[in-house]
This record gives C-alpha cells, structure tokens and sequence, in this order.
C-alpha cells in the first residue's frame, strides 16, 4: 500500500485530484479512450481511427476507438459527459449528439453545452440524395414536379428518423412544399440495398456510404447538401442550386471532453489534432470520402452549435417529429 505523508502546511490545503494538480503536463501517460457514435467502417469512424494514429504517434501514448452507437449519438456523448474530466475519454462530437439529441429527447441523460467542452473542429461531409438510375424523375427539378403532382407517391429510405440525411430531406420537403415518404431503414446499407433492387426510389445518407455504388454507376447521385459541390462529385448539383440557398446541411465533428478537463489537456489535444488534420494521409483520406477538414476557434465552435441547436429545433418541430 502506498504510503501517504502529509505536513501541516498541506494538511490546511483543500483536497484537489491529482490530474487537477498536475494541469494536463503529463497527459497522456496512457491509453486514451476515444468514444465514437458510430459504426467501425463508417466515414466518421474511419477518421476517428486515422486521427488515432496521427495522436498517437505524437503523444506516443495508444488512442483508442470505442464504439457507442445508437440513440442519434447520445450513448456515446453521455458515456464520455460522465467520464472524469482527467482528458482520457474524448468524443467524437457531431450534429447529432449535439444538436439533434436536445429536440429528438423530452428528457435527454446529458446536456451536450454544460456537460462538454468543444475542444476542436474536425470538418464536415454532406449528405448525398441518390436515385435508382432507371428512376424517371433524375433531377431536384423534376422529382418536385412529379411530387407535387402526385403527392404522397415517391418515397426515399435513410438511417433513421432524427439523423442527418433525413432532416435534410425534411427540410427539402418544408422548403418545397413536397409530400415524399420517408422509410426508415437500420443503416444506409440496406436502403440501398433496397434502392438498387427497385423496391426503393431513392436513398439519402452520408456521401461515402454511397459512393461505392455511385462510381460502380448502380446508384445516379441527384443533390448533394454541402453549401458548394463536393469535390468527389463535381457535376452533381447541391440542394441550394436547386431549391434555396439556405438549403445546406452538413454532418459535422468536433472532439469534445468532459466540462472541468483542465485547459492545457484541452489545448494540447487541439493543436495535435489541428496537426494531423494537416498530414497528407489524413487529408487524402478525408477527401476521398467527400469529407471537408476546416478550422474554427472553440468559440467559433460553441457559437455554430447554438446555431445548429436552434436551426434544427424549428425543423424538427414543423415537421411533427416527437420528441421520444
């Protein structure tokens, strides 16, 4: 048993953990656990894992990827919120453990702005709308035409009631006026699946989830819904060139960590990560799955989350989405 010696000079002082004593200065000094919402094999997961590596071998401690899926990110988010704030837990932080989870939830088990700190950007993909290529109606354009002629008719399959790809077509559906059906699958995989044997007109998911498909030319790509054309999909018109300018929705990520995890954790976590988003592996990597890196300030960062936060509780709540 560790003996303990105290004076009566620290006898007086209060009790403070010894990570807190220590402020992060020799962080990392083992495995550090990084939580991810999603599946292994994913866009988000494949960037967590790379980002991994990258911090690894500048810490030369072993990141590792943990995955905890299910409820829109939330199990995830509220496994690290309750972790000690000692900078070894790190989320994978997105729109949905952060923005969706607070409309989607009556009673939500964290509380994503006072629970976590945003410690650094990651970057940001679109959701890619994709069609059946004998599916008549190819184009934003004309699938409105033929919705709202025949209302109610056409349908498309997604990952899930409160997940970004389908609020981005909930907010095409407000923003046009258009009745199209959502069919709600486990992944993108089987809607797909079902897309590609013509049970299913289209399908709308993450644009690396589908892009296999794309290039095999099984699935015609329609719109994407970053703010310009991706680069992996140049001459496929995005949901603001086709309905409203307004109409951009990104599946973003951030790293988060428990509130309290002292400062300069948080800072030598950033300006590592901010390193790795540099390499050119990592960057090839991200590019190839239509992923955009980029670069905000925590502020900037916690300021575009109450953006998001209000955006999506407006969409939610016109489109009669419960709160569960």
């Amino acid at each position: 048993m560790r003996r303990r010696h105290f004076t009566a000079g620290l006898a007086t002082l209060p009790f403070v953990p010894t990570f807190a004593l220590a402020q992060g200065d020799d962080w990392p000094n083992r495995n550090v656990r990084i939580v991810c919402p999603f599946t292994p094999g994913g866009s988000q997961d494949n960037i967590a894992r790379r980002l991994a590596a990258k911090l690894g071998d500048e810490f030369g401690q072993t990141f590792v990827v943990e995955n905890r899926t299910g409820a829109g990110g939330s199990i995830a988010a509220d496994n690290v919120a309750k972790s000690p704030p000692d900078g070894y837990s790190v989320l994978l932080g997105n729109i949905g453990s952060h923005a969706l989870v607070p409309h989607l939830y009556r009673r939500p088990a964290y509380n994503a702005v006072t629970d976590l700190e945003t410690v650094a950007w990651i970057g940001t993909q679109p959701n890619l709308l994709c069609c059946n290529p004998s599916f008549p109606h190819d184009t934003l354009p004309k699938l409105i035409a033929a919705a709202k002629k025949e209302p109610g008719k056409y349908s498309f399959g997604s990952s899930g009631l409160g997940t970004s790809p389908t609020l981005t077509m909930e907010l095409f559906k407000q923003k046009t006026g258009v009745d199209i059906t959502f069919i709600s699958y486990r992944g993108a995989a089987a809607a797909a699946a079902d897309v590609l044997a013509g049970h299913l007109p289209m399908v709308i998911s993450n644009i690396d989830s589908l892009m296999s498909q794309v290039s095999a030319g099984k699935l015609k790509p329609m719109a994407s819904s970053g703010a310009k054309r991706s680069t992996v999909l140049p001459d496929t018109p995005t949901f603001a060139e086709a309905v409203s300018p307004d109409l951009v929705v990104t599946s973003w990520s951030i790293w988060a960590v428990p509130t309290g995890t002292p400062a300069k954790i948080k800072d030598r976590l950033r300006v590592a990560t901010e390193k790795a988003l540099k390499s050119p592996d990592v960057m090839e990597s991200m590019k190839a799955g239509g992923f955009e890196p980029g670069s905000m300030t925590v502020p900037e960062i916690d300021a575009y989350i109450q953006t998001e936060i209000k955006r999506w509780g407006e969409v939610i709540r016109a489109a009669g989405i419960k709160a569960e």
